[in-house]
């Protein structure tokens, strides 16, 4: 594909304006005590889940590809990475419930701010190797990923505890469509991220 094909990019500009909303959209009915539960190992704390996605494409694009890129919070790698050996020391899975702070608002603001800087970099992304869009693709299935993690890991929250609070009155799929995916060349993004 020619690094200048626009229509590429504003169609992954738009899918990770949608995605991303989403996560936020899913979040949406909880109430703040809700975000930083986590009540057995298997379930992280929905903070957690918006922060991490969010810090995926913090460490993957703008740290690796923008020139001067400043990170929200260098300490966020090790509050927010997973299992990315590679990238860095990280929390203990059944710890992540312990991460009373950053909080919920913080971490929205974390969101935000890279959520602009994603903007600028769709913006200047002809000036980027073309790998980056690979690298997007990636974080936006990631991003699904956890977006299905976070209805079940909600789900097991809400559930014990026992006021019985409803997630929403609502469906939160009405009108939902499934997203179009584009497939991966996984084995050449993994070189790309491992580097």
């Amino acid at each position: 594909m020619d690094r200048r094909d626009i229509s590429n990019t504003e169609s992954l500009r738009g899918r990770y304006i949608k995605i991303r909303k989403r996560s936020e959209e899913i979040c949406s009915h909880l109430k703040t005590e809700d975000y930083s539960v986590q009540p057995v190992v298997d379930v992280s704390p929905p903070k957690w889940h918006l922060a991490h996605t969010t810090w995926f494409f913090e460490s993957f694009l703008l740290t690796k590809y923008v020139i001067g890129y400043k990170e929200f919070d260098n300490k966020y790698s090790f509050l927010f990475n997973s299992y990315y050996q590679n990238v860095g020391e990280r929390v203990n899975r059944h710890e992540r419930g312990h991460i009373t702070r950053p909080t919920v608002k913080e971490v929205y603001k974390f969101r935000s701010f890279v959520d602009e800087a994603m903007m600028r970099f769709f913006d200047d992304a002809e000036n980027y190797p073309l790998e980056w869009e690979g690298i997007v693709e990636l974080g936006l299935q990631h991003e699904q990923q956890h977006q299905e993690l976070l209805f079940t890991d909600i789900k097991h929250i809400l559930s014990l505890n026992p006021l019985s609070p409803v997630y929403t009155d609502t469906s939160p799929f009405i009108n939902e469509k499934p997203e179009f995916t584009k497939e991966i060349e996984f084995e050449k993004l993994k070189k790309e991220i491992i580097k």
